[in-house]
């Protein structure tokens, strides 16, 4: 089993309670008070949402392997589909939490007062993806490396 860096881990720290520390101040209380931040985080995250499909369809299409050797391809693979997974999670997430802006909405309209805790749990989720989604570039970047270093490689080898 891998071992978690310890920069790692203190990201996750950061991810898991900078959005409890929101909450714990009223940020669901804001959410449900205001309309117009839950619009925009609507929109964001359905834009995440869709550029994230987008970004793992393209890298995940079997097309997009490199040449060599089909042992060399399927480790590749299997590298690239074990990355992809976690930006699946992520897109998963997303969903969620636009599953939970849809919930708060109704909630609200139907004036569910036992349920406003839902309005807590999307701001906590709304934040906790925000904060995990500004390490996405740097996986895709990495991912993009990893190929250009294997193509550089592989035209290294073949003769001329």
């Amino acid at each position: 089993m891998r071992r978690l860096a310890p920069g790692k881990i203190v990201l996750l720290a950061i991810v898991l309670i900078v959005p409890g520390i929101g909450v714990y101040f009223g940020m669901g209380d804001a959410l449900r008070a205001s309309e117009k931040p839950a619009e925009y985080i609507g929109v964001i995250y359905s834009i995440l949402a869709a550029s994230l499909f987008a970004v793992v369809s393209i890298v995940g299409d079997p097309s997009m392997l490199m040449p060599g050797n089909w042992r060399q391809a399927w480790q590749d693979a299997k590298d690239v589909q074990l990355r992809l997974m976690r930006l699946t999670y992520l897109f998963v997430l997303y969903l969620i939490v636009l599953a939970l802006l849809v919930a708060s909405e109704i909630i609200e309209h139907a004036k569910l007062e036992s349920w406003y805790i839902v309005h807590d749990v999307f701001a906590y989720l709304a934040t906790a993806a925000f904060l995990v989604s500004l390490w996405l570039p740097f996986e895709i970047k990495e991912i993009q490396i990893l190929r250009l270093e294997q193509e550089i490689k592989a035209r290294r080898e073949r003769p001329r």
